[in-house]
């Protein structure tokens, strides 16, 4: 049986090398609780708060696509509009998904960095695709776009038929609903059915395909 305590350790031990600028949790991936948060504050959440599981599912069945237990380095934004490098460890006991070791990173300063390097070097205005960009599937690309707009319902705690309109309208906006595999993906994260997510778009003002 993997110990709490334990893990909480790791989780602190992770804290104070990452330092001031990381934040790192602790989920219970079946209550959806943080059993542990350092004080960074990143996303403002605290102990006891509760995480939405499907989120934690999703993410976990992203890793066994890719065989692997963790994901790392995934661009997300605060609610400040910071940048995050976002970095999740699965913790499975007897196949099941029981834990997940989250781990944020404001990176803002280095994208800035960035930003003026990538200005001075440049020689050319034509973008060159890399060898990745060529070959992401279209899927994993749609699963980060939701992931992405949901993950506002987690940080933010939002509830309601509004805050899901907004969900909705920015995955539409960015064309995640041209995706067919886009629509159980999204029903399951926002806990309405197809005919409430179809109902949500022709408010918006979208036909139904």
């Amino acid at each position: 049986m993997i110990s709490q305590d334990l893990l909480i350790s790791i989780c602190r031990f992770i804290s104070e090398i990452l330092g001031p600028s990381s934040e790192v949790l602790l989920h219970d991936a079946q209550s959806g609780s943080i059993l542990w948060i350092n004080d960074k504050a990143i996303s403002k959440r605290r102990e006891g708060d509760v995480t939405t599981t499907s989120i934690l599912t999703l993410l976990d069945s992203r890793c066994k696509k890719e065989h692997t237990d963790r994901l790392v380095g995934n661009l997300n934004r605060s609610e400040a509009d910071t940048l995050l490098r976002t970095s999740n460890l699965m913790i499975r006991e007897n196949d099941k998904l029981r834990y997940v070791i989250c781990v944020n990173q404001d990176i803002t300063g280095f994208s800035n960095i960035q930003g003026i390097l990538d200005h001075m070097l440049s020689t050319s205005s034509t973008p060159v695709k890399t060898e990745r960009e060529e070959g992401t599937d279209i899927e994993d690309i749609m699963t980060n776009i939701i992931l992405e707009e949901v993950k506002h319902l987690d940080v933010y705690q939002f509830e309601g038929k509004q805050a899901k309109l907004d969900v909705i309208s920015r995955l539409d906006n960015r064309g995640v609903f041209k995706v067919k595999q886009a629509i159980p993906k999204v029903c399951e994260l926002l806990d309405i059915a197809p005919p409430t997510l179809y109902k949500y778009l022709k408010q918006l003002g979208r036909q139904e395909e």
